[in-house]
């Protein structure tokens, strides 16, 4: 199972990334352009949130990529009997 975390924590990565991104399309939405104050602070509220979920799924994507990649370089100098 230790062998798939990094696969794990790409595949998070990219689950977050899409629901970000599908949350601030269909939560979030373009504001419309007599829309009041209110209504587009809570446009703009929700279009953060999935912009922070896409950043935090991107930066789990990467440093998902990472890990397997050192993993990789860690097995190959020091190959198991």
């Amino acid at each position: 199972m230790k062998q798939y975390y990094p696969l794990m924590v790409v595949a998070l990565g990219i689950l977050l990334s899409a629901a970000g991104f599908l949350y601030a399309g269909f939560v979030g939405g373009i504001p419309g352009p007599d829309d009041s104050p209110a209504e587009a602070a809570h446009v703009y509220l929700h279009n953060k949130i999935g912009f922070w979920a896409v950043c935090v799924g991107v930066l789990c994507f990467l440093g998902g990529i990472v890990a397997g990649v050192i993993r990789l370089f860690l097995r190959k100098k020091h190959p198991q009997a």
